[in-house]
């Protein structure tokens, strides 16, 4: 079907658009960009247990009970997190550094640029370990130096270094225990666990400047969520994407009642969403839909155009653009 009711030129410019920024209902390869709900704040924030970045598309999940510190004014300027664990001993800062990305990030570099770091807060170093390498399911990795540092009042600190680079800017995490705590086993436990919630940074669709709008950010999510619901066979999970006034609902309801027609574990159902337009607070969107049974029969696909609207801060199905 297609968007018949729209122009062609229009269509073909907007849907190339749609789809290199769309993550269609899911991927197999594990460095390509996911999706999330927006997150609480305009800079990223606390999403289902994991710390997701907005701005620059990463998150990591976060270790139970830890205490997540809202950005404030005290913070530096390149300070994206800050967090505590359950009894505030742990210090972890979370920055993002640009960099020039023809520049390829050594060890070397990434010792100096620490111990910078850290004598600009007026630590000085007494011993630092070799630079160590954690890979992430995504392929990039972390580098990890180890420190024993002293403050200005001669106390004792452990302190971990961690820097990944990627593309223009570096993940930069400064992980800082009392070395009388890191020496106990608890302390020992905090790096392994911060250590464990590292190694798997997830990458995300970024919004605002560096990635998308938040309104194309939001129906990515919705579009995802609605293929699962169409794959689902479920009338009840489907029904709950669409607005109350939806005016075909009973049209809809025999049709998709029809596609699942039959003992549900004969068959399978892909969706997979082929274009998307965004107008302010409307959009126009085109599902496939693909019916394969297991009995080796030739699979069966629908086309399905919609009319979604945003009201009340989400968004809704609202009409059928298809021609019957």
């Amino acid at each position: 079907m297609g968007f018949s009711l729209f122009e062609k030129n229009k269509f073909w410019g907007l849907l190339a658009l749609g789809l290199l920024f769309s993550a269609g209902c899911g991927s197999k390869d594990k460095t390509d960009l996911k999706n999330l709900p927006l997150p609480p704040t305009v800079d990223g924030g606390l999403v289902n247990g994991q710390f997701v970045q907005v701005d620059y598309g990463f998150g990591f999940p976060i270790p139970s009970k830890w205490i997540y510190l809202p950005l404030s004014a005290e913070q530096e300027v390149d300070e994206v997190a800050r967090f505590l664990d359950a009894n505030r001993q742990m210090i972890v800062r979370v920055s993002v550094i640009l960099r020039d990305p023809s520049e390829k990030f050594t060890s070397k570099i990434c010792t100096d640029q620490a111990e910078d770091d850290l004598k600009n807060h007026q630590f000085q170093v007494e011993k630092k370990d070799s630079v160590k390498e954690w890979k992430v399911d995504s392929g990039e990795k972390w580098m990890m130096i180890h420190f024993k540092l002293l403050d200005a009042k001669n106390a004792e600190w452990a302190d971990e270094e961690w820097a990944l680079s990627n593309q223009d800017y570096l993940i930069v995490v400064h992980a800082t225990l009392p070395e009388k705590m890191a020496e106990t086993e608890g302390g020992k436990r905090l790096f392994t666990v911060l250590k464990d919630s590292l190694s798997r940074l997830t990458w995300y669709m970024p919004i605002g400047i560096r990635g998308i709008s938040s309104d194309r950010f939001e129906l990515q999510h919705f579009t995802q969520e609605f293929c699962k619901a169409l794959e689902s066979k479920s009338l009840v999970q489907v029904g709950s994407y669409f607005d109350e006034m939806y005016p075909d609902k009973r049209e809809w309801d025999s049709w998709y009642q029809q596609v699942i027609s039959g003992n549900p574990k004969t068959f399978d159902l892909e969706a997979q969403l082929t274009g998307l337009i965004i107008d302010g607070d409307s959009a126009t969107v085109s599902f496939e839909l693909t019916r394969k049974n297991n009995d080796g029969s030739k699979p069966v696909k629908f086309d399905r155009d919609f009319k979604l609207a945003k009201k009340d801060d989400a968004w809704k199905i609202t009409l059928s653009l298809d021609k019957n």
